[in-house]
């Protein structure tokens, strides 16, 4: 174990108490260990020290003498006595030399036990992803790390999106490990291991399991915790996609229709599908492709029109559409257009445009 990681697992050891955090099934893994690892560590003092008293005691040794009467004792190294024994301090030293034997054989079990399990760079590696889930605030939950989920991902990763993985499926687990996500163990059907994961301060869930019947039940939980959280569920036919609406999901997919329809476009369309295909980011693109809020613009840019805000001073961006409080969305709006507020725009340009235009545009940055 390299010395840095030694310096943490000592903070750790030292540190970590059955407090909130030790509670968490997240954390409950590490604090087994630990307690393993205390118990055998404590029941090592103990029992060096039940042997320094002894020897004090009944022999009369000097505090160091019986120190290392009591570590040649506990090693079984078959050193020979520092003073003769008395009879007393010869059933002394059987008794206690019997009872280590159990002590010893706990000791070595519980160090090969962790080693066996990864080790404690493992066990280090773990409590700082769980700290880092802990630590998370408007991030991502993305339910199930299928085929569909690995893309999610993705392109979560490409926008600089904090997110976190669930995940039970043990297999699935050990390819997490390695891959540089957050992820937890866990049934995201369960309300605790959503709870674990932070969806009462998530902004958004994203559920990719392969049962419908589980997508479901995971929106209907979500949506009841967390009321503000956007939800998009996977679903495998139209009238599952009803039924997960209908179960609180704000967007759901359908692959196989949304597969199908882009292939049939394909056909007679091609160009159209890859402009459509640039403009929503997929692939090595610097199109982009966002929609914000008029609130969240610059004070003397709202309530204004288009052409008097300055938005094309700001930067060289495109007013595609806006979108009012009623959901309907006005593409290409004419220049006086006033932007008013609950009211959302939508801007179209690369990537360098739409960065100088949230350094100067914005009231706050996302």
């Amino acid at each position: 174990m390299f010395p840095g990681n030694a310096f943490h697992f000592l903070m750790l050891f030292f540190r970590l108490s059955k407090g909130k955090k030790s509670r968490k099934s997240r954390f409950k893994r590490v604090y087994l260990i630990l307690v393993r690892i205390r118990i055998a560590f404590l029941l090592g003092i103990s029992a060096l020290s039940i042997g320094i008293l002894g020897y004090v005691l009944i022999e009369g040794y000097s505090w160091f003498d019986a120190y290392y009467m009591a570590i040649i004792t506990l090693a079984s190294v078959g050193y020979g006595e520092v003073h003769p024994l008395s009879n007393a301090g010869r059933l002394f030293t059987s008794f206690y030399i019997l009872i280590n034997v159990g002590i010893f054989a706990y000791a070595i079990s519980t160090i090969t036990g962790i080693f066996a399990e990864g080790g404690f760079a493992k066990l280090l590696h773990d409590f700082r992803m769980n700290q880092k889930i802990e630590n998370l605030r408007d991030h991502v939950i993305v339910c199930g790390f299928g085929r569909h989920a690995t893309e999610v991902v993705q392109e979560l990763s490409k926008q600089g999106v904090p997110f976190v993985i669930v995940e039970k499926k043990a297999s699935t687990v050990d390819e997490l490990r390695h891959s540089g996500f957050l992820y937890f163990e866990g049934d995201a059907t369960e309300d605790d291991v959503l709870m674990e994961v932070g969806i009462d301060r998530a902004k958004a869930l994203v559920v990719t399991l392969p049962d419908d019947a589980d997508n479901l039940f995971v929106t209907l939980s979500a949506r009841q915790i967390n009321p503000k959280l956007r939800i998009i569920s996977r679903a495998g036919n139209l009238a599952d996609e009803i039924k997960i609406r209908r179960a609180g999901a704000d967007h759901t997919v359908v692959p196989e229709q949304i597969g199908g329809f882009y292939m049939a476009t394909l056909v007679n369309k091609p160009d159209l599908v890859e402009f459509f295909t640039l403009l929503s980011n997929m692939g090595p693109s610097n199109v982009v492709f966002e929609e914000i809020e008029v609130a969240r613009l610059l004070p003397d840019m709202q309530g204004k029109s288009i052409a008097t805000s300055g938005l094309d001073r700001k930067a060289r961006i495109s007013v595609v559409a806006v979108r009012r409080p009623n959901g309907q969305y006005e593409l290409n709006p004419p220049s006086d257009t006033v932007l008013q507020s609950g009211w959302h725009i939508v801007l179209l340009g690369n990537l360098e445009q739409m960065n100088l235009f949230k350094q100067n545009a914005l009231t706050q940055h996302p």
